[in-house]
Parts: C-alpha cells; sequence; structure tokens
C-alpha cells in the first residue's frame, strides 16, 4: 500500500499482487501451524474487546413503548429528551483522498411542543475548500395513533454563519405533545485529521448516545472524552464477514473491524446567564488521527505540526508580506509623530476609519491591502493583516494573534488543531507595553476589543516561532463615573448639574451615537437619563468626543420634575438617580457553571444633595460593603444639616467566577439592585 500525499490529504493505492504474492512464500506446514494461532486469537479476541452488543436503533422503526411514556424517568421537568442519537463513521476513496463518512441518526420524543428547540434542527458544516458537505437529509414526525408526516425537502433551507461555516436548518412538521420525531443525515468530510466533535450533552437529558466508527486497516484514532464526567463504554467488534473456509491456503478478507464508545443517561447542560459558550460545558467526544499507514504508524501531534500546517496553507504572513502599499502608509503617517504610541494610535484610527467591514470574522484572508484601504466591504482577518502591514511600516513590532470568539467557545490546548481558531487580532508591543487591536471594531482604538473577541487566549503567530498569548486588553472595561450635584425644591422635583467620565465600551457607544448623527442632548439623556420622560438639560458639554484613547467628558445642568414623592410628613426620595440597577441579571440561587462577564466594569457614583429648609435624614455617618475575590461593592453615607453625601463604588476587575464564588457575586448584584429600588423618607422636622 504506497501512500500518496496531496497537500492536507493522502489517497491510497493498494498492491495486491504484492500481497498474495507474500502469502505463496510461505511453507505449508508454516501455514498450517499458523492458521490454528489465527482461529485461537481470534476466538479469543471476539470474547474480549466483545464485551456487550451495543444498543442499535432502525431509522423508521418506532417501538411503542417510546409513545407510551409521558416524562424521562432521570429528569422528569424535561420538555422533551434524545431517545437515541449516533453517528457512524466509515472511510471512502475518490478520485481527490480519503473521505469520512459521518452518518447521524437522531430520535427525539417530545412531552412538551412549545419547547421549539427540540423541534427546530441545525446542521453546522464547514464549507470552506469543500471540506464539509450535508446530504441525504430525511425527517419524520410520528404521532402515537400510528400517522406519521414527512419532512419535505423545500422545508430544508442554508444559513451562511461566516467564511467558513454554513447550516442547514429545518423544523420538524406537525410537532405535538408526545410526537416523536426522527431524523438522519449524511456528512462527507475530506479533513481526516480529525472529525467533526461528537456533543453526548445536549439542552436535554439524552438515554443513548453512541459513535461508531469502521476502521479500514490503514487508521485508527485516538478518540477522547471532554468535559464529560459520565461514563463513556467503549467496544470492539471484529466481525468476520467471509464465507470462506478458514484455512489459510484461501486468501480471506480483513474482518470488519467496529469501535463503539456509548454513554447512557446522559443529563443535559443548562444554557445559563453569562457563559463564554454553551459548547464550553458539553460533554463531547474528540477524534484526533493516531495511526495511518500500511503498516500503520504512530501519527505525531503538536501545536508545533498545526502552525507548521498554517504557515503551509493558510499563513497570514504571506498576505502582510504583500501588503507594500499599507507598509509605505504606515511609514508616512509615522513620520508625523515622536513616539511609537502616537504613531500606532494614529495609524490604528486611519484604518478604523477607513475600512468597511463586512461582519465576517475568521483566521485569515486573501484580500490584498488595496481593497481594505480604499473602502470595498471585507473581512476581519483583511483588515488586521493590513494593520500589522501599516504598524510594520511605521517601525513597530506587530503580529498577528489568532482567536476563537466567545461564540466559537474556548480554545481547547490539549487538542491541537487550526479549526479551533476563527478570528485574526493584530497584536503589538511598543516599550514592554502589550496592545490587542481589531481595526474592523468600529470607533474603538488600541487595547478595545469587541466583547465577542475578548476571550481568554490567542496564539500569536511570529515569522520563526509562536507563543500563546492571555488577552488583557486593558482598555475593554466598563468604566463610568459620576459626580451629582442637586437640590430637591419643598415641591419634589430636583435639580442640579452632573458630570460624567466615560472610558471604554461606554465611550465607544457614544462616540458611535455621535457619528451616527445624534445630538449632545440626545447623547447625554441616552447616557444619563434613560427612562426619564420629565428630565430636561442644559448647557450640555462633551468633552474629548474625538479623542478616542483619552476618557470622554460630559456635564450639563438637569431638572426632574416631581422626582420624590410628596407625603404630609416628608418625601420618598430614591437615592440612585442615576447609575441604577432595576432587576439582577442572575435570576438562578444555584450555578453550576463558571459566571464570564463581558468585561471587567467599574461604576463610581458620588452624590450631594441639599434638602429644603425644614427637611432632614438625621445625623451620622455609615460605611458599608460586600467584597469577593475581583470584585466588590463599598457604600459610603453622610447626613448633616440640610446636607447628605453618598456614594457608591463597583468594582469588578475579573471576567470569570468559579461556581462556588457565585453566591457572593450575586449578593454582591442583589445588594445593587436593592439600592436602585431603594427610597428614602426625607422627614420634615
Amino acid at each position: 500500500m504506497d501512500l500518496i500525499e496531496t497537500g492536507s490529504f493522502y489517497r491510497i493505492s493498494i498492491d495486491r499482487k504484492k500481497e498474495s504474492f507474500f502469502l505463496q512464500r510461505w511453507p505449508l506446514q508454516t501455514t498450517l501451524l499458523f492458521a490454528l494461532l489465527l482461529l485461537t486469537v481470534n476466538g479469543i479476541a471476539q470474547t474480549v474487546n466483545v464485551k456487550k452488543e451495543p444498543p442499535d436503533a432502525t431509522f423508521g422503526e418506532i417501538p411503542d413503548s417510546l409513545f407510551q411514556i409521558d416524562s424521562y424517568r432521570q429528569d422528569p421537568s424535561a420538555p422533551y429528551f434524545y431517545a437515541y442519537k449516533d453517528v457512524e463513521i466509515s472511510f471512502e476513496e475518490d478520485e481527490k483522498s480519503i473521505v469520512a463518512i459521518l452518518d447521524y441518526h437522531v430520535r427525539i420524543k417530545v412531552f412538551d411542543s412549545q419547547a421549539k428547540q427540540a423541534s427546530i434542527i441545525a446542521i453546522p458544516y464547514y464549507f470552506q475548500d469543500e471540506i464539509e458537505s450535508i446530504e441525504q437529509i430525511r425527517g419524520y414526525t410520528y404521532q402515537s395513533d400510528g400517522s406519521q408526516v414527512e419532512l419535505q425537502g423545500e422545508a430544508i433551507r442554508t444559513i451562511n454563519l461566516n467564511a467558513r461555516y454554513n447550516v442547514k436548518e429545518f423544523t420538524m412538521p406537525e410537532v405535538r405533545d408526545g410526537s416523536v420525531i426522527e431524523y438522519s443525515y449524511r456528512k462527507k468530510r475530506r479533513y481526516i485529521e480529525e472529525l467533526p466533535d461528537y456533543y453526548l450533552t445536549h439542552q436535554a437529558p439524552t438515554a443513548i448516545a453512541k459513535a461508531t466508527i469502521r476502521y479500514p486497516k490503514y487508521l485508527r484514532y485516538d478518540v477522547i472524552p471532554v468535559d464529560f464526567d459520565g461514563e463513556v463504554q467503549h467496544v470492539e467488534q471484529r466481525i468476520d464477514t467471509s464465507s470462506v473456509p478458514k484455512v489459510f491456503a484461501y486468501p480471506r478478507p480483513e474482518p470488519l473491524i467496529l469501535h463503539h464508545w456509548i454513554a447512557r443517561d446522559v443529563p443535559a447542560v443548562e444554557q445559563e446567564s453569562f457563559i463564554s459558550s454553551i459548547d464550553d460545558y458539553r460533554g463531547k467526544l474528540k477524534f484526533q488521527l493516531l495511526e495511518f499507514g500500511v503498516p500503520r504508524q504512530h501519527l505525531e501531534n503538536s501545536w508545533e505540526i498545526v502552525v507548521a500546517q498554517i504557515r503551509r496553507n493558510q499563513n497570514p504572513w504571506e498576505v502582510i508580506e504583500k501588503n507594500t502599499r499599507a507598509r509605505e502608509l504606515g511609514e508616512q503617517i509615522a513620520a508625523e509623530f515622536e513616539t511609537q504610541e502616537q504613531a500606532q494610535d494614529s495609524i490604528f484610527r486611519y484604518l478604523n476609519s477607513q475600512a468597511n467591514f463586512s461582519d465576517m470574522q475568521g483566521a485569515f484572508s486573501e484580500v490584498p491591502d488595496d481593497s481594505v484601504l480604499s473602502g470595498t466591504v471585507v473581512n476581519q482577518p483583511a483588515i488586521n493583516q493590513t494593520l500589522i502591514a501599516m504598524l510594520q511600516g511605521a517601525g513597530i513590532e506587530a503580529w498577528p494573534l489568532l482567536i476563537s470568539t466567545r461564540q466559537y467557545g474556548k480554545i481547547n490546548r490539549s487538542f491541537p488543531s487550526y479549526y479551533q481558531f476563527n478570528g485574526l487580532l493584530t497584536y503589538s508591543e511598543i516599550n514592554g507595553q502589550r496592545y490587542f487591536m481589531d481595526a474592523s471594531f468600529a470607533h474603538s482604538y488600541p487595547n478595545l476589543l469587541p466583547v465577542e473577541s475578548y476571550n481568554e487566549t490567542g496564539l500569536l503567530l511570529q515569522k520563526e516561532r509562536y507563543e500563546w498569548i492571555e488577552l488583557k486588553p486593558a482598555n475593554s472595561v466598563f468604566s463610568i463615573s459620576i459626580d451629582m450635584d442637586a437640590e430637591l425644591s419643598r415641591e419634589g422635583d430636583l435639580s442640579g448639574t452632573i458630570s460624567t467620565k466615560q472610558f471604554g465600551y461606554p465611550a465607544r457607544l457614544i462616540r458611535e451615537k455621535a457619528t451616527n448623527g445624534s445630538t449632545v442632548n440626545e447623547i447625554m439623556r441616552d447616557a444619563m437619563f434613560d427612562g426619564y420622560t420629565d428630565v430636561s438639560l442644559e448647557n450640555v458639554e462633551i468633552e474629548k468626543l474625538h479623542h478616542h484613547s483619552d476618557t470622554l467628558e460630559m456635564r450639563a445642568r438637569f431638572a426632574i420634575e416631581g422626582y420624590a414623592t410628596s407625603y404630609q410628613d416628608g418625601f420618598d426620595y430614591r437615592p440612585l438617580v442615576v447609575g441604577s440597577l432595576m432587576s439582577n441579571p442572575f435570576g438562578d440561587e444555584e450555578r453550576d457553571l463558571p459566571v464570564t462577564l463581558d468585561a471587567p466594569e467599574k461604576l463610581n457614583l458620588s452624590y450631594e444633595l441639599r434638602l429644603p429648609t425644614g427637611y432632614s435624614l438625621g445625623e451620622g455617618t455609615q460605611n458599608r460593603g460586600i467584597q469577593l475575590s475581583g470584585a466588590e461593592l463599598t457604600e459610603t453615607y453622610r447626613s448633616q444639616g440640610q446636607t447628605v453625601e453618598y456614594g457608591y463604588r463597583i468594582d469588578i476587575s475579573r471576567k470569570q467566577f468559579e461556581p462556588e464564588l457565585y453566591p457572593q457575586l450575586l449578593d454582591l448584584y442583589e445588594r445593587w439592585v436593592e439600592l436602585s429600588n431603594m427610597s428614602w423618607r426625607i422627614k420634615r422636622q
């Protein structure tokens, strides 16, 4: 068997004559003895490897018992469950390469048809470079009375997710309470070094999940359960498909080798708020090519090999080096500034305002700098590859940083694979300071990344080496500081001055609104007094609106008619005039998954309130707070005469919190909500 490499794939040539000649060379006595040994070993292998007949289900043969159950025993509250799901993997050769054939079969029992996620099916596949295709989709909805409705071809639509992935989506017909849904499809994959993840865990429980590989003699996979606490049973079968007598003198076909991985009674994984991606926590099987060839040779797999593959097939540096116009432009811009920091800011602003982003991400693009600089609609990697060339022209060390977005999931560094990347950022270093950049993110600046791209780690691809970089973009924060100096009238009206400093994402949003034509009054109202219908603003000022890397400042005079509710003995006054959180984003008392916030948060609120003559909150000073690792809320109060000074500071310096910290984090947010809904009784003296 000869292996002929064709790019990233292999074509196989088998010389049967050589195999026959090899068999004929054995002496008859040796042949008979070896045949007896083979029979003995074959019997032992079947006894050892076939521990239990693996579960199976035939498409269209629905057992009556499935219609009779009205809840899933292990999780009675589940609106539906996966009664059976499997994938059977085999391999075939075509004129180009070896192709993996993945045949999927899914059967779902529906208890509550209002759970639409049971009947809406989405099948993602990697369409770029024709690596994957989907075919032979079929499906039926079965009812307990024996009727069935077939899925029609016109109900299947193709949705483009990004430059790599499409989705085949369809809704199963006439799903009712008690229905059974069944569908199957075939996925063909030309890239066999790894296979698509097979998910054992879903947002509904699974009774049986099975993956089967029908191995040819020339390859084996390393199959690894990931993010799964349950038991995965591995069963190996060697099936004799020959009718030839077991005499060594007669050529016999190879036995059919089947490997099964089976999981039973798999609990659901719940979608919780503030997580990186649900796929980060779903149990799955990963398949990576372990042995290949005849005889099979062990294959090494590492990030060094993955990086070599990137450099060979989709190397951003090949395009960056060709971006000569961008390099020349970067050199021209840098000549006007004294420091590299100033040059980098100016280069970034130029490209950020010039580029026309298509909303398509990716880890590589062949689009040249001419298209980017002329305002053609282009994808994210094209823009950032152009930025790298411009920074290099300015003499700044800059490199491509390959990432996985939050929706795509975290990078699993223990499982080397190029296909874990779906985004490309720009990374630079100036005087020991690190900068993370995405010039496709409108109205941003260095170290302010899109929330979707702010996802733990990235692979820094230098020309001769690589390294892992933790994403710590210093400016990617929600930072708001507010000072309010106000007085309350006898009629309950609140008026005074307000000033605010905003940085990071809030400042970017304000700059975006200004660019889109909003007036300064509209911007101030939306930023500070959203939800108030009776607020009036005067003398609104915004400073540093066009200084993107600076803290943006706003100030104004304001008046809110009837802010405090007047009673005979005083007022009901809500102290948190601005900066409130009216409901807790975390609804559950308990949590299984880590909390992943969009970014660190810093909120500093300072108030000085003057009361009308004859009213008082009493005298005194009080401080209190809640503190946990990476987050704190502090409150300060001071009341003297007709003046009340108080403030709140919320500082959440981490993005992720372990489940064991969740109760304390929940308490912090609960207190924030409590303060937002609190009213003080200001009494008449």
